[in-house]
């Protein structure tokens, strides 16, 4: 297992040094704006800073149905979403990357849950990033018919609100692609929930689908659909740059 991530690591390596000579060359060869234009190109979203925050973790599953739980589907997708981030050239940073939740990183808040929930903010705020996404499911226990992706931002962030139409339409097609029709949503605007409140960058909270839609549910817990969403957020966010 080793040897194959090894290999792996060392295949990227050259792929990017290979590019990283191809641009010098073409920048000597054909001027700056050329080699710019190239990379562009090749890389679209190279030089951005991008956050990525999995909900929940830890002691805190999120949502559940039996048990299923929000946790690890937050997770999946946003490991997929970082690779494939990553392959476009943007520089990402997960505010977990494993099973763990982060109220331990603060002392600001004698309640578990709202340090968890500062230790995000903290992060973003610290990182400044071009923009967050917190990856989360939803859950209507009272309504199970009610499906497919919703995504927040706060109300009084323009490019958060660009943001979030370009994914809430993304996220819409691909559902749709699989044959699962839901309903056509515009985005939320808020200015009450914590994360969307306390940032400074641009960021929207996704809400990748209803873990108590059993449709939903079945889809989310798919790796082919994880990667499929992963990659319409991918698409959103190289139209929100674009």
């Amino acid at each position: 297992m080793q040897n194959t991530k090894w290999k792996v690591r060392y295949s990227n390596t050259i792929i990017s040094l290979a590019l990283l000579i191809s641009v010098i060359a073409i920048h000597y060869l054909y001027g700056h704006n050329f080699a710019v234009s190239v990379l562009s190109t090749w890389l679209p979203l190279s030089g951005k800073v991008i956050i990525i925050d999995p909900g929940h973790g830890g002691i805190d599953g999120g949502a559940t149905y039996n048990r299923i739980l929000e946790k690890d589907i937050n997770l999946d997708v946003s490991l997929k979403l970082k690779k494939m981030l990553e392959k476009e050239g943007a520089n990402v940073i997960l505010t977990r990357s494993k099973d763990i939740s982060l109220d331990h990183l603060n002392k600001k808040s004698e309640y578990r849950h709202k340090r968890d929930l500062i230790s995000r903010v903290d992060i973003i705020n610290n990182t400044m990033p071009d923009i967050f996404l917190s990856i989360h499911v939803n859950a209507e226990k009272s309504s199970p018919k009610t499906a497919g992706p919703m995504v927040f931002y706060h109300f009084d962030s323009v490019n958060s609100r660009r943001l979030a139409q370009y994914l809430q339409k993304k996220l819409e097609e691909a559902y749709a692609e699989v044959g699962h029709t839901t309903p056509k949503r515009k985005p939320y605007g808020n200015t009450s929930l914590f994360i969307l409140k306390n940032t400074k960058p641009p960021g929207v909270i996704v809400e990748l689908g209803f873990i108590t839609n059993s449709r939903d549910r079945q889809l989310l817990t798919t790796q082919n659909f994880q990667t499929r969403i992963a990659k319409a957020i991918v698409l959103a966010i190289r139209e929100y740059f674009g």
